[in-house]
């Protein structure tokens, strides 16, 4: 009896000894994401990430423990590189855009690969992405995700791949009580320069508020800058870097080009007629502590048109039966719920050319890249996981929206329609995977579906921008980051000085040229060589 006790017991140990390594081999992968968040998730609420790390490992034999770190986007950058110097950063986090991702590249923080090794391990999203996207309409913009994804000819990103970014996003929006006032209707507002001057000088001079006081004026500083795209230009001023255009093969900054002076020409004739607040020539539309998007001028009578928002931002009630677009509930705040607003054409220049500048299909800010410290182990398990959210709906729901009846309910219209605001979702885990299955949607055709193709918003837009002179169109010529980037914000500050002078009429027009030798001398020529170098290569 003693010796059969003791060879059970011998027999317990080795199958002790044996299990061991088996369950040491079967324990969760731990992955710590850090992407794009509106708030931070609640730990002890988190209901969602629990439910992705099930079903990856039920259906997909994906066994994996995520950590969802919140780094707040203010802050995103300053923090994240506090964690990279201390060796704390996460497993995957957010590109933020192509100049900090080549800095990361640079500094040897983040991990690269091959396209094999992606296609290997990510085939469908692979496929996807040679396919043109989910209904082949991106297939013209393939060579160039694949540029941006690559540096040096090793894979360093998976960049963002959507039709939405390319399309037009902002148009005109007039007061539409001083259109009736003037007796200007849809069909007779301007698409000419011309045209929208003179409709700016009525704005000004024929008591548009029937006040009886002159204290109107024309346009904002966004109406202004739609007189660029009337040249062809795509124009940072006040504080962005401007596009670059191309001239006969050569590129050149739209800054310092004979059209950019043409029309720094009109505006200063316009500001000397007294038609341009004088606050707001280089300044912002929005009041401090305001949504970014109201152009405080134009819904408060200062001036009668503005480009500051989309036409999204003041969509109208009945497009989703709900209280309408968040300037537009601004605007009706201050005016009257029975107060009035209409889009604008853009005015078309000398040549034909109208327009706001609009972007392209493909870009690097919300996608992800990932910690150079980790395992080529767990960059393969990572894709595995990209790629079962492209080819898994419910995974991806799940992750994306969260629990049916809790989370979200389905539209008939194939869209869902969310029953949180965006810091709760975030609190129970919605989109705290958003980084492991894309940037802001997964590579799929349910994914696009809900983010672009079904979403009543988006062809409200769309049936906008398919009328004549709605339709913006300028893009830039140089669609990466120049090595010398950082020159820009000191090149920013001349123009928007000088600009600012010579509209006022503080500088006169005759000085350009010498502005022109000034940018350069600052930095644009260097700019300049790079942007001629990447296009000769391109």
């Amino acid at each position: 009896m003693k010796g059969t006790r003791i060879l059970a017991l011998a027999l317990a140990a080795m199958l002790v000894i044996t299990l061991v390594p088996a369950l040491a081999e079967e324990a969760p992968v731990k992955i710590s994401v850090a992407g794009y968040m509106f708030g931070p998730v609640d730990n002890d609420n988190d209901v969602i990430t629990p439910l992705v790390e099930q079903m990856l490992k039920e259906k997909h034999g994906i066994n994996v423990d995520i950590e969802v770190v919140y780094i707040e986007q203010a802050n995103y950058s300053e923090i994240l590189n506090t964690r990279l110097a201390g060796g704390t950063a996460p497993d995957v986090f957010l590109a933020q855009s192509a100049t900090t991702l080549n800095t990361y590249y640079d500094q040897g923080v983040i991990k690269t690969w091959s396209k094999e090794f992606f296609q290997e391990n990510a085939p469908d999203v692979y496929s996807f992405i040679e396919n043109g996207a989910a209904y082949g309409d991106l297939a013209g913009d393939v060579e160039a995700w694949w540029k941006a994804a690559l540096r040096d000819g090793e894979m360093v990103v998976i960049p963002s791949f959507k039709p939405d970014g390319s399309m037009p996003y902002k148009t005109l929006i007039y007061r539409g009580d001083w259109l009736d006032k003037l007796g200007v209707t849809e069909e007779t507002l301007p698409k000419t320069v011309d045209d929208f001057v003179a409709l700016m000088t009525r704005f000004a001079k024929e008591d548009p508020d029937g006040n009886g006081q002159d204290d109107t004026f024309g346009c904002s500083l966004t109406a202004m800058k739609a007189l660029f795209g009337s040249y062809g230009l795509g124009i940072g001023f006040s504080g962005s870097s401007s596009y670059w255009v191309n001239k006969d093969g050569v590129i050149v900054s739209a800054d310092v080009t004979d059209e950019a002076k043409e029309v720094i020409g009109i505006l200063a004739k316009m500001y000397a007629d007294g038609l341009i607040d004088p606050e707001f020539v280089a300044g912002k539309e929005s009041v401090e502590g305001s949504y970014w998007a109201i152009s405080h001028g134009m819904v408060t009578g200062l001036y009668g048109v503005s480009a500051n928002a989309s036409i999204d931002h003041y969509r109208l009630k009945e497009v989703l039966g709900d209280d309408g677009g968040r300037c537009a509930q601004e605007y009706w705040a201050v005016n009257g719920a029975d107060s009035t607003f209409v889009y604008g054409p853009w005015p078309a220049g000398p040549k034909g050319d109208y327009g706001w500048e609009v972007g392209t299909p493909v870009a690097v800010s919300e996608s992800a890249v990932y910690n150079a410290d980790m395992s080529d182990e767990k960059l393969a398990l990572i894709f595995k996981i990209l790629n079962a959210f492209a080819t898994d709906e419910e995974l991806y729901m799940t992750a994306f929206a969260g629990i049916e009846g809790t989370h979200y309910e389905k539209n008939e219209n194939g869209t869902i329609k969310r029953l949180m605001g965006n810091e709760e979702l975030n609190a129970v885990g919605v989109w705290g995977c958003r980084s492991l299955y894309g940037a802001d949607r997964a590579f799929s055709q349910l994914g696009y579906d809900l983010a672009f193709y079904n979403d009543v918003t988006i062809a409200n837009r769309l049936n906008w921008f398919k009328k004549d002179q709605y339709n913006s169109y300028i893009q830039d010529a140089v669609t990466e980051t120049l090595p010398s980037n950082d020159l820009f914000a000191e090149l920013n500050t001349l123009r928007d000085e000088t600009w600012t002078a010579m509209i006022r009429g503080e500088k006169p027009l005759d000085d350009w040229d010498a502005y022109v030798q000034a940018w350069l001398a600052a930095g644009g020529q260097t700019l300049t060589d790079e942007a001629n170098e990447w296009y000769a290569g391109n």
